[in-house]
């Protein structure tokens, strides 16, 4: 492509075909003002503060829609230039309040940063001020509509970056305006309140409701969304030591720009007067504070009297998906070189150890293969038991994006229907549970039609031949009867998914938690490798529940692997461990995490150290699991918060939040991202590292941690996935990742194509296909799930103000049809009742369920809705059944 030569303010620059004057000047480090631009939207030359004059016409245009062409003389800062910005930016001052000493925009405010700028004071044109109404009910965003200046970034951001289409113009000429559709209020229509038309207002026209400060702050901390594994880039403005605003980072490579409701108002929790500050020990007469000097010294005790008496594998350690790198990777060599055993497992087993499971058996990679980049690329996409907009925002913007703009496919499966049905070209509503046969049903039309990738199988993949002759029974027809769905609806999916040049695929927990989860998995990985969708081309995308379930895993915070799923069988690799930690670790597989309380129950396990997560409330069968943990001989909890599994233990360590303390998290494909600390630690809470170290000095083996880049280091030398991925200012450059820049945030350890002895393994299916198993006495078929609103069980997010006052009440979703026979309406209080238990709810009649179905979401923590479900375990991933469950629905009237 040959590149494009213009004079620029007297000096010659190139560019490629198709870039802008504006685009131009900001890659040869020329400034050129203005209001409507953002790099993440189209421009539309609605501002013309960026205007620039070609000296060889006289001719002024905007430079921000204006594309370069050879032989253009622009400049700038010419005389007719400067006289049509400053008249442009007066006429926008005419209609706009006298307001900025008091505005809350302060000298974030663009057009009042561009105007003193200018020079420009008092305003010698006649004032037409627009009318301000100010009457949003929600508690998240405002509107000032005085000061909107009519750039459309906010509606734009809607409709381009988060493709939502709550907001447009209404009305015509002087009383136009961005609204809702019939100028509703926002609470009413489809916004989901992310906070990106906030972020990109160059005004006070859209600001935050409830602020927390008014006005510019002098602090702002990059670092990352401590909610889901998507990892979002975050900006924290801070004043006084307490976080104020959060917005979408500049370093935003996973997020573009854009955000979610939890990441710009869920970060409240860091500040609830619920924090624990302080340790605690369980006395006599309940929890007494207490000296760290104390705590640690009890813990310390405990263990070593425990290990000495019972041996090392009576304890057990608990690590947390919402923990950094560099916490896990501590906890687990604390776990192996100071407790001496593998007992250990974090919160990730509860949704992604299917994944790591079945996607390291079949292509030799235990996680997403692909980068977010190359998912708007892909032609058809495949999403399957995940809800994207609730559950993963950032790509469900990035599916909606590319079906919108780039013209892609999408094959969405869901009983239920979400915002992206709307968008689906093939909408699949299968039976709960019966995944495995859909997909298999799929890969056996793709083999009868010859629509598979025969070079890739042939030289890439082994177990094809087994393969394909256990889909022998596997009919479209044979599928409708277990599915559901209909065989032409099969047939059609399947082949717009094997037709594509790339395809992707994209799935979540309505995959793995279920029994059958490890097997719809290898299903999965069978789909993309019949279809050579490995590697450069297409891939497949596992979703992570929480902030840091794969770095906690790739950090060896498992019972069967050390760093970098390096076997603790293998004498080789424990040797290279144990040569650098200076101690002898254990050969033997521990317990997985629902493994430790089956042996807490049955005496074996006398002590467990839980640390951020909370297992009386998110596994199933609480009420046993809280009788076993109070029945162990000693506890110890490390929380942010006093939580119903806290409440259990002898001694509480007060934990410090993601804004307190450094580290990196590793999101859901593999990219390692920097968290940086922002405040002090809460009353006398330490960051969990800390902790860690502070516990392993006072059991007689001190761990030194000087710093990050040390700790990283280590992990380097030990971790081949991790390998040259450095620290953000580090002037490493990886070796397997030229594609990117030396900055952290856009490293990840990625799957590069090589399967497991050379080749991918193809999963001949078995024989059971077992779905939902019917019970008799509960006819309706629950499922659980996220919400957009709350985040996980709920800790964090029913800490936060502003999520818990827009979504306050549990409830359970139920369709007309099933409400109706019963006279149940929108707030009536009913109860479901499973064979293990029951809870109540609100509520909710829906259309988006087809009947027999329910849905209730997971994250209020009062409501307990794990009590409905029993300890059921895929056998592969000892993952547990917390998906769906078969349950009755009364009328609770004996409320009130």
């Amino acid at each position: 492509m040959e590149a494009i030569t213009i004079t620029l303010n007297g000096r010659e620059v190139s560019g490629h075909p198709g870039m802008t004057i504006l685009e131009l000047a900001k890659e040869s480090g020329v400034s050129i003002p203005t209001l409507c631009y953002d790099a993440y939207l189209t421009s539309i030359g609605a501002c013309r503060i960026c205007l620039v004059e070609d000296e060889r016409t006289g001719a002024l245009m905007a430079s921000c829609v204006t594309p370069i062409a050879s032989g253009m003389v622009i400049n700038t800062q010419s005389p007719k230039v400067l006289e049509r910005r400053k008249t442009i930016i007066k006429l926008m001052l005419a209609s706009h309040p006298d307001s900025c000493l008091v505005c809350d925009k302060g000298n974030r405010c663009e057009l009042r940063n561009i105007s003193a700028d200018m020079g420009i004071g008092l305003v010698d044109f006649q004032r037409i001020p627009l009318k301000a109404t100010i009457e949003e009910v929600n508690p998240f965003i405002e509107k000032d509509l005085s000061k909107c200046i009519l750039c459309a970034k906010c509606i734009r951001a809607d409709h381009e970056m988060v493709v939502e289409g709550a907001i447009d113009y209404i009305h015509r000429g002087f009383e136009s305006k961005p609204a809702t559709l019939n100028d509703v209020p926002l609470e009413k229509s489809d916004c989901t309140f992310c906070g990106t038309c906030v972020s990109v207002c160059p005004t006070g026209a859209l600001m935050e409701k409830e602020r927390i400060y008014r006005g510019t702050v002098a602090t702002a901390v990059s670092t990352t969304c401590p909610f889901c594994g998507c990892g979002c880039s975050i900006s924290i403005e801070v004043v006084d030591n307490r976080i104020v605003r959060a917005r979408p980072g500049k370093e935003s490579s996973v997020n573009r720009g854009t955000i979610c409701v939890k990441g710009s108002y869920g970060y409240d929790f860091v500040h609830s007067p619920e924090r624990l500050t302080s340790p605690l020990i369980k006395g006599n007469n309940g929890f007494e504070k207490a000296s760290w000097e104390q705590a640690l010294s009890l813990v310390a005790s405990k263990f070593s009297q425990i290990k000495n008496a019972h041996g090392p594998n009576s304890l057990a350690v608990y690590g947390s998906s919402k923990c950094t790198n560099e916490e896990n990777y501590l906890l687990q060599r604390f776990t192996r070189c100071v407790l001496g055993t593998n007992n250990i497992d974090n919160g990730s087993r509860l949704y992604s150890a299917a994944s790591r499971i079945g996607l390291g058996w079949a292509v030799g990679f235990p996680g997403t293969t692909n980068h977010m980049e190359d998912l708007e690329q892909a032609e058809s996409i495949l999403v399957i038991g995940a809800n994207l907009t609730a559950s993963a925002p950032v790509v469900g913007y990035a599916v909606k994006r590319a079906v919108k703009y780039k013209g892609a496919k999408l094959i969405l499966v869901d009983p239920q229907q979400t915002k992206l049905s709307s968008f689906a070209h093939v909408w699949l509503r299968p039976e709960v549970g019966s995944d495995v046969a859909l997909l298999n049903s799929m890969s056996r039309v793709i083999i009868s039609e010859n629509l598979i990738d025969e070079e890739f199988v042939t030289r890439k993949t082994d177990d094809f031949e087994a393969f394909s002759k256990s889909l022998e029974q596997c009919t479209p027809e044979h599928a409708e009867g277990i599915t559901g769905v209909r065989a032409q609806d099969i047939s059609r999916a399947a082949r717009l998914f094997a037709t594509a040049e790339k395809a992707a695929i994209i799935y979540g927990n309505g995959i793995t938690q279920h029994v059958t989860g490890t097997e719809a998995v290898m299903a999965l990985a069978n789909l993309a490798m019949l279809t050579g969708n490995m590697g450069r081309r297409g891939g497949i995308y596992a979703m992570q529940s929480d902030r840091n379930g794969q770095g906690a895993c790739d950090m060896g915070a498992l019972p069967d692997f050390l760093p970098g799923y390096q076997s603790v069988e293998d004498n080789q690799t424990r040797k290279k461990f144990e040569n650098l930690w200076g101690a002898n670790l254990p050969s033997s597989i521990g317990l997985t995490a629902l493994e430790m309380i089956e042996q807490a129950r049955a005496g074996r396990i006398k002590c467990m150290y839980i640390v951020g997560e909370n297992p009386a409330l998110g596994f199933p069968n609480p009420a046993f699991v809280r009788d076993v943990l109070s029945s162990l001989d000693f506890l110890v909890v490390q929380d942010l918060f006093l939580t119903k599994t806290a409440k259990l233990a002898t001694v509480v360590l007060p934990a410090a939040s993601f804004a307190e303390k450094d580290g990196t998290f590793t999101n859901f494909e593999g990219r390692v991202q920097r968290v940086r600390k922002a405040i002090k630690p809460v009353g006398e809470s330490l960051p969990d590292w800390e902790i860690i170290v502070k516990l392993a000095d006072k059991m007689g083996h001190p761990i030194k941690y000087p710093s990050l880049q040390k700790f990283m280091d280590e992990v380097e030398d030990l971790v081949p996935l991790y390998q040259d991925i450095g620290y953000a200012g580090s002037e490493k450059k990886s070796t397997d990742r030229v594609e990117f820049d030396s900055s952290l945030s856009t490293k990840r350890r990625l799957y590069k194509g090589q399967f497991p002895c050379g080749f991918g393994r193809f999963s001949p299916m078995e024989k059971r296909q077992p779905g939902e198993i019917e019970k008799d006495g509960y006819p309706l078929t629950l499922i659980v799930g996220s919400i957009l609103f709350r985040f996980g069980h709920g800790s964090r997010s029913a800490r936060s103000p502003r999520l818990s006052k827009f979504s306050p009440q549990a409830y359970v979703e139920i369709c007309e049809i099933d409400a109706k026979p019963l006279g149940i309406v929108n707030g009536t209080e009913v109860k479901l009742i499973s064979e293990m238990g029951e809870v109540t709810a609100a509520a909710k009649i829906t259309d988006t369920l087809p009947a027999g179905t329910l849905f209730m979401p997971k994250s209020f923590p009062n409501t307990y809705v794990s009590r409905l479900f029993n300890v059921v375990l895929d056998q592969r991933s000892k993952t547990p059944s917390l998906k769906a469950c078969k349950v009755r629905l009364e009328r609770n009237d004996s409320h009130g």
